[in-house]
């Protein structure tokens, strides 16, 4: 279980009051902490970024701390630190996959600053001094470089859309779309990428003018889907991004309610 810091609590109780500037200096003191320790782990960053971009939307100031913080996380990984937070080899040596990337960091920063051009600006930069590092962030960058308009530079880096496709498959053969007991949903995650990288496929060869080739590959990926809830899922996550993930997590929820004392259906 995840230990909830008790100022989080705090900043939702200092915005529901108006009191926005106490809120924002809350966050960055939260952020700030967190970049002070050796390696710390996404835990540490989810609910304070996620509280900072509802303070956004209705405090123009936390936009303009957003965007500092986000200058200096990518001052920072064009200077070669990759991961967010203090640099320990000991620390980074212990569950090295719990480590935040840098680059998604700063991603997750701009999708909420609605900056979907610095992203591409910042990848620009990264495919200049270090190559290498830029084909490895690639698959992360580019539905803001599609959103960016550049679609020259996103074929470049995209592969093949439907390679997902047969895996997806062989997972439905073996674990259901919602699992039951707020299992893991694999499979529903591995529909979510499938679809994401389709829709970037077809968003890169709309924008350079293949109508007929984008439409080809939205018909190849429902086609080659079994039909039922897996189709239907894909389809609707390709006409409104989000959607899987919205129903992964109104099940998560469902299973934890019914979970709870009382609330179990009699049979």
């Amino acid at each position: 279980m995840i230990d909830i810091d008790p100022r989080q609590q705090q900043v939702s109780t200092l915005s529901d009051e108006g009191r926005l500037g106490e809120a924002l200096a809350l966050l960055q003191e939260l952020y700030a902490e967190a970049e002070c320790e050796p390696a710390p782990d996404r835990t540490r960053y989810f609910m304070t970024l996620f509280q900072w971009q509802l303070l956004t939307e209705k405090y123009p100031p936390a936009c303009t701390a957003l965007a500092a913080v986000r200058d200096e996380q990518a001052a920072r990984l064009l200077a070669g630190e990759l991961h967010a937070g203090r640099e320990d080899s000991e620390a980074s040596r212990k569950e090295p996959w719990r480590r935040v990337s840098r680059f998604a960091l700063i991603i997750d920063m701009n999708r909420t600053l609605g900056d979907a051009h610095a992203t591409r600006a910042l990848f620009l930069q990264l495919e200049a001094s270090q190559p290498e590092l830029a084909r490895r962030y690639a698959w992360q960058a580019l539905p803001d470089i599609v959103e960016a308009g550049d679609f020259l530079l996103a074929d470049r880096y995209r592969g093949n859309p439907l390679a997902l496709l047969d895996e997806v498959n062989q997972t439905a053969l073996r674990m259901p779309l919602f699992p039951p007991d707020g299992k893991a949903p694999r499979l529903g995650a591995e529909l979510m990428n499938l679809a994401g990288e389709v829709r970037v496929g077809i968003a890169v060869l709309r924008g350079l003018g293949h109508e007929a080739q984008a439409a080809a590959l939205r018909t190849a990926l429902l086609a080659g889907l079994a039909a039922g809830p897996l189709r239907t899922l894909a389809e609707r996550e390709l006409d409104e991004p989000g959607t899987i993930s919205r129903e992964l997590g109104a099940h998560q929820m469902a299973c934890e309610n019914k979970a709870l004392p009382g609330q179990a259906t009699p049979a």
